[in-house]
Parts: C-alpha cells; structure tokens; sequence
C-alpha cells in the first residue's frame, strides 16, 4: 500500500462514518471526536423517521438511560441526540410504524417525552393512522394522579399536530389491542377497598402543575392540539349510570375520558380540525380549581358519542369555540362556569341535557349553583352566536348568557333549581317543531317560596328570584310536524321572579297555551304575546283559559292574552287585582298588555267604571257574547290596570 493510499482510506472510512443509516445502524459506527452531527435514514426502514442526530451538552448518560429511542451510543462510546427539525419531532423518529395495525402507543407516548424533555415545541403525526394500545393499570381506579394505564401522557407545553394529508386519527384500543367497548381492565376500586372497578384508561391524559405553582410559570403554559382524531372505538350504549358495572363494562365510565384534565393546573389548551369521538366517560374533561385552566380555545373540533359528558368544564377559564360540535351523548355541554365564553356557530346535538353558564370570577360561593361574580369587572359573560341546539332534551341556562340561538325540538329551562340567583340572561330564540310533540320551548322557573334553602349555605341564606332575564321566543312548525299535527306548549313561567324579566312571544303554538303562569301566579314579569297561529283552537282564539268563573270578585290576570268563560248564564263582575299573588314586587311590569276575550256565549263578564282602584276604566263594559274582548295596559305608577281597548258585538 502506497503512502498516499493510507490517507485515502482514513478519508473513506471518515466520510463512511457520517453516511446515513438507520437508528440502530448508528450504534456501530465510530464517527471522530470532530464530527458533531449524524444522520439516519429513517428510524426502523429507510425513508421513515430518519433525522439529525447532534453530539451536545444534552446528550448525555441521563438523556440516553430516559430516552432510548432518541439517544444514540456509537461504538466508540460517544452519545448523540435526536435534533428536532425547527423544533418538530416526528412520532416515526421514535419507532412509529402508522401503519393501523400495529400499536404505536409506546413509540408515540416515548416522543412526547422526550420532547418534554429537550424542550421540542411540537410532535408531530406524519401518517394517517396509529394504533394505540392501553398500557396495562396497577394502581386503583380512584387515583387520578397515577400515570400507568394512560394512553397518552402530555407533562409540558407542547403542541400534537397532525401533517398528513387528511387528518390523523390515533386509534385507541384496549389492553393488548382488546375491543374496549367488550373488554375493559380490573382494579381496585381504591387503596382501601379492593372491590372491582372497571378500568379503560381514556386518551390524552394531561398531567400539569400541582399544586398551583405561582408565581413560578406553569409547566403546561400551551397545550396545542391540532388535525388530530381521539378515536375511542367506545359505542353510545345510553346507560349513563356511573361508575361503569364491572360486570358488563356498560355505563358512564369515569376511567374512560377522550382529553383528561383533573385538578391540575395549567394555562392555554387550543384544539383545532380535532376530534374526540366515542370514549365511555366524558369526551373533554377539564375539572379542578377555578383557575386550573386560563383559556380553551376550541376551532372545527366535534366532541361526540359517549355515555357521560361531551365538553365538561368543572373550572372557569376563557373558552373560545368557533364552528364546533357538541353531542351524541347524555349531556352535549355541562359547564358551572368560565370567566368569559363565546362560541360561534357551534352545534348541539343528539343528547337528553345540555347546561351553560357563566361565572365565576371571584371565586365559588356555597356551590357551583350560585354565580358569583367580581363587582370591579365586566360580568362573566356566555355569548352564543349564530348556535344551533338539535334533538338536546333540554338545555338549562345559568346566569350571563346571551346571543341568538335556533332550536329544533329542544326546551330551554332557566329553572333556580339549577342556579339559585340566576340573573342577567338575555336570549333570542328561534324555536322549530319537527318530530317532538306536545312540548315546550322555554320555561322560566323561580324559587316556590323565598325560604328555599341554598345547598351549602349557612341557615337563613334563601334561593333568589331571577333577575333580570329576557327573552324573545319565536315559535315555527316544520311542514312535516304542522302535516302530522305536532304542536308546541306554550311559554310558561312559575314561581318567585323579579319584575325585571321580561318575555317576548310570537309563533304557533297549542289551543290555550299561549304564554301563562296557571291560574293564580306568585309573579308575573313582563310578557307581551306578539301573535300567531294557533294550531288547534277549542278557546277563543286558542288562548289560554284559566278556570271559569263562577261568581263576582277580584281576578288574577294568568298571562298576557286570555279566554275567559262564565260556569253558567249568570252575570259576574269582575275587577283586576293590582299584584300577582307575590307582592308588588314580583309584578306588574309598567306597561304590560292585557287581552281579555270572553271563550262561552252564557254568561257575562262586567268591568265596573269605579269598581276598583286597581282597575280605571273609560266606562262600564260587558262582554255579553262569544269573542268580545278588553285591553288593558298596566301603569305601575299608580298600581292600576288602565282601559286601552274594547270591543262588544252583542
């Protein structure tokens, strides 16, 4: 061998040792004390996974004894580290093989961490599928901090973002790839109790800070979520029931939740073009103190099919929601409370409730029921824009919410057995008939008495009267519900509410149910009944009717357009009480319409020019036959109903 051949060959062996191999290939090399960077060619095959691989102050014994899959020892004992590519690490760099059959999940889970570990800003999901086995679970069912039986586990800020050409979906299945709607682990129930409990583990599990770290940052300062599925591959048995029978795996399985977040604390969670679609618990979770979360943002995601809850906030942070879907599931929405909300075009859908809510910003008071609030800043406001509620059974509404809305065979309930000082609530509401019948679009319900009792409130602390509620109701048929003849109960309301609410109704509606408080109301806010069809009609008009009367005296007006009949053919004269059955302060709004028009042709009704001094008249009036009528208008001022029309055609 000539001279000048030995330096050719150190130069061949040197450019031979920085030629890109795969991940294990790189073990046998021995590049020089020089060279500070290898490539492979993919990690497990050529062309999958293949990275950079640098030799720094990070790669070392510690980093390769956490990170296998990411550190490298050559045979001439130095290390190298994964480098990620703009601060992007591909799942395929940890062995992911994303091809639907095999289980990605110890491959997939190994990235995050190691992009935790380094400091990565995203993980990346470059195929369209990847299966994820359940890891198997040790501890008790009741331990929500244990991290073994998880899926997936984020600990830093971070962002999961799928890069496919459609998105990605993880395929999540049971212990050993089992079917997790049939199979399901077994654990202890807790610590203390070793009776059965079922287990299946959920998908994203997201450890943040604990306790609350300030003034130090949160360790999750920005979760990113984005073109992902959570596939749970769990059916929508509708036995919400929980916790989940160990025998049967049937029911709301509180092992079993699409995104996990549990008395932690964290800063801002974004989701975008993600889905978390059929786990048996819950499909989004986020519950702990009221700061365990600063903001959701949520842009074209879809939470749905599940026994338990579709988006479950038990916390009050921001939340933003754009072009969303919510459903297929016992509660589509269950929230007690966010420090601001808005969402946009959002669907809710295909469930027996729905609960929205705001506040609160200072802090609970007695129970998440009560809304409480920071006097110094705006109220903790829930705006709903352009939102659709299909098929939702009904949707209770809590304090602060507002917007326009469309509901289609779906009741809103803004009842004080759901939130025990409801107040400033302010919603316009298109409510569509199809395959329901005899039901309600709104219904607005105050405490019975003054003396109900707030849960957890000390003795003598009393439910409050609603306050400050409007609502527009406006009432439609599809042609398929007016063609088998469904029809809609009227708006009614019940119980304590302050003067100050107010309601608005128009649209068809059912013979005599036109809006009402029953016969004899506690109170009676403003309600103006703007006109409509009645879809059948055996009252005047269809109106509502309250009892017929049977003898002279002082009637309580029900509702704001009534059919009024007399037992037998025998006259009556009646005068106008000038308060509901509550008090004055319970009603009469100033300015509140009255209609009266006589429903029997026996009998008649008299209302007497100084009979009372609750009742001005311009002159005595009769309503002698079938369909007269009378108008009134309330004057708050002077405690009387005021004469504004009539009309007698006898």
């Amino acid at each position: 061998m000539s001279a000048l051949a030995v330096p050719a060959l150190g130069l061949a062996n040197r450019s031979a040792q920085a030629l890109p191999g795969l991940f294990a290939d790189l073990a046998h090399r021995s590049p020089a004390v020089d060279i500070t960077r290898i490539e492979s060619a993919g990690h497990h095959a050529s062309g999958a996974g293949a990275g950079t691989y640098i030799a720094d102050a990070l790669a070392d014994d510690a980093l390769a004894s956490a990170h296998p899959r990411f550190v490298v020892r050559t045979a001439n004992g130095r290390l190298f580290r994964l480098l990620p590519e703009a601060g992007s690490i591909a799942v395929e760099q940890g062995g992911a093989l994303g091809n639907g059959t095999a289980d990605d999940q110890p491959a997939i889970q190994a990235t995050i961490a190691y992009a935790e570990a380094i400091g990565a800003r995203e993980v990346r999901f470059e195929s369209e599928i990847y299966r994820l086995h359940c890891p198997e679970r040790f501890s008790p069912a009741d331990q929500t901090r244990a991290l073994d039986g998880h899926a997936l586990v984020v600990r830093g800020s971070l962002a999961l973002r799928g890069v496919a050409p459609g998105r990605t979906v993880l395929d999540f299945r049971g212990l050993d790839g089992a079917d997790p709607d049939t199979a399901w682990q077994t654990v202890a129930k807790s610590a203390s109790d070793p009776t059965p409990a079922v287990w299946r583990g959920g998908g994203l599990f997201v450890e943040g800070d604990w306790p609350r770290p300030d003034p130090a940052p949160r360790a999750i300062a920005r979760l990113e979520i984005d073109r992902l599925v959570f596939q749970g591959n769990r059916s929508r048995t509708g036995q919400s029931s929980y916790p989940a029978d160990v025998t049967t795996g049937d029911g709301w399985d509180i092992t079993d939740r699409g995104f996990w977040l549990q008395d932690v604390f964290v800063g801002d969670v974004i989701c975008r073009d993600t889905d978390f679609i059929g786990w048996r618990g819950e499909l989004f979770y986020a519950v702990g103190a009221d700061d365990a979360i600063e903001r959701i943002t949520m842009t074209r995601c879809r939470l749905l099919t599940g026994n338990g809850n579709g988006f479950n906030l038990g916390c009050d942070p921001m939340v933003m929601a754009e072009d969303c879907e919510f459903g297929d599931c016992t509660l589509a929405q269950e929230d007690t409370g966010k420090t601001h909300g808005h969402f946009r075009n959002c669907l809710w859908r295909d469930c027996d409730y729905v609960w929205l809510g705001g506040g609160s910003t200072n802090g609970r008071l007695y129970t998440y029921k009560y809304p409480t609030r920071d006097d110094t800043v705006p109220v903790p406001a829930t705006v709903l824009d352009n939102c659709r509620f299909e098929d939702c059974g009904i949707v209770w509404v809590n304090s602060w919410v507002s917007g326009r809305i469309r509901t289609v065979d779906t009741a809103v309930g803004i009842n004080s057995i759901h939130g025990f000082a409801l107040r400033d609530i302010d919603l316009e509401i298109d409510a569509w008939l199809d395959r329901r019948d005899n039901y309600f679009a709104v219904a607005l319900r105050g405490p019975a008495t003054l003396t109900d009792p707030v849960e957890g409130a000390p003795a003598g602390v009393y439910q409050q009267p609603p306050k400050q509620i409007r609502l527009k109701v406006r009432h439609f048929r599809s042609a398929l519900a007016q063609d088998q003849g469904r029809e809609w109960i009227g708006v009614t309301w019940s119980g304590y509410l302050d003067r100050s609410c107010r309601i608005v109704v128009e649209g068809e509606f059912a013979n005599a149910r036109s809006p009402n408080g029953g016969d004899n109301p506690v109170s009676f806010p403003y309600v103006r009944f703007d006109g409509g069809n009645a879809s059948t009609a055996y009252t005047a008009q269809g109106l509502y009717r309250p009892a017929n009367l049977t003898a002279s005296g002082s009637f309580a007006p029900a509702g704001p357009a009534l059919a009024l009949g007399v037992a037998s053919a025998i006259a009556v004269a009646v005068t106008l009480r000038a308060s509901p059955a509550g008090g004055a302060a319970y009603g009469y709004a100033d300015g509140q319409p009255l209609r009266i028009v006589k429903n029997t042709a026996t009998g008649s009704i008299a209302f007497t020019k100084g009979a009372a001094a609750s009742m001005a008249m311009v002159a005595t009036r009769t309503l002698a036959a079938a369909h007269d009528w009378i108008e009134f208008r309330y004057n708050r001022a002077l405690s009387r109903w005021e004469e504004s029309g009539f009309g007698g055609y006898s």
